[in-house]
């Protein structure tokens, strides 16, 4: 790759502006090769001031990228985004910057481009999607499975009906059915993407063929989905190696005895069809957001640009 005179800077709307089939295919195909997990290194944390500073580094054959993101609680008291943060691509040969890209949009549209493809690798789409939450990820999800034209009946769930009614105005402008949903909604949803910053679960009983999508946390005192939600359920992460710290709605469920660890299976092992994905069953997929995605969806941001430059 010839190195740019300066790295292309990509704004939040650049990221927007991929189109979202290039999104799913470049997280599908990064998440069906068994080498991806060894090239992503776990997220740190490091404590700041104002609060904490994460790195997230991955690398391919051709670029190598970390997401340099901000945490500061405080904030939204000074007007100030609470995340912040830029991701910067390398040449993998060379270990020269090409590229600056905006990590809030790049984190909400990866985050979304994960579910889309565990949404696909289950057997997910649905005309009936309820959305728990408000928040950028829920607007994210919701963008890319209106765009995507995987569902088209939309119902919005939060504490706030001020922000659901946000939400809903916001989704409108997509072409899509959405309103403002109540608890018997949810329970008779094909699909239920859950994007909270909860730290106990935010939804009760669903459908027993639903796909349950949790995205909300990252750690393992966290838990968007009861435990009970999980017994007799196919159970699908994104790396067993999150079973460990991050994965709290999963760790909590093994902890209640709803599942044992051994029937928690990986993303990449349903891609590359060593498990098949059984639509009779409550299917469950938890994400915590890994580097090897932030990565991924970079490469597609990066190409489209040059591509379209």
């Amino acid at each position: 790759m010839t190195a740019p005179e300066r790295p292309a800077q990509f704004t939040a709307d650049d990221v927007r502006a991929v189109p979202p089939e290039r999104i799913v295919a470049a997280i599908r195909q990064a998440a069906a090769d068994p080498a991806t997990l060894e090239r992503s290194a776990p997220r740190s944390a490091f404590p700041a001031p104002g609060g904490e500073l994460l790195l997230m580094p991955a690398t391919d054959d051709q670029l190598t990228g970390v997401k340099i993101a901000t945490i500061a609680p405080d904030n939204r008291s000074l007007g100030l985004p609470r995340v912040q943060g830029v991701y910067v691509l390398f040449d993998a040969t060379t270990l020269t910057p090409v590229a600056v890209l905006d990590a809030v949009e790049l984190t909400a549209v990866r985050t979304a481009g994960v579910s889309m493809v565990g949404i696909d690798a289950l057997d997910g789409a649905t005309g009936r999607t309820a959305i728990v939450g408000t928040s950028v990820q829920a607007r994210s999800h919701l963008r890319l499975l209106a765009e995507l034209g995987w569902s088209r009946e939309f119902t919005i769930h939060g504490r706030r009906a001020d922000a659901v009614a946000e939400l809903v105005g916001y989704a409108s402008g997509l072409g899509v059915d959405v309103r403002a949903g109540t608890p018997d909604d949810l329970g008779r949803a094909g699909l239920v993407v859950c994007c909270t910053s909860a730290s106990t679960p935010v939804v009760g009983a669903l459908a027993d063929d639903v796909l349950a999508v949790a995205v909300g946390s990252h750690t393992a005192t966290a838990a968007e989905l009861p435990a009970e939600l999980f017994r007799g359920a196919q159970v699908v992460v994104e790396s067993q190696g999150a079973l460990a710290t991050e994965a709290g709605d999963v760790i909590q469920a093994i902890a209640a005895g709803a599942l044992t660890a051994d029937e928690v299976v990986e993303l990449g092992a349903v891609l590359r069809g060593d498990v098949q994905a059984d639509p009779r069953r409550r299917r469950i997929f938890k994400t915590v957001g890994m580097a090897w995605q932030d990565l991924a969806v970079a490469t597609a941001v990066f190409r489209h640009g040059v591509a379209n430059a």
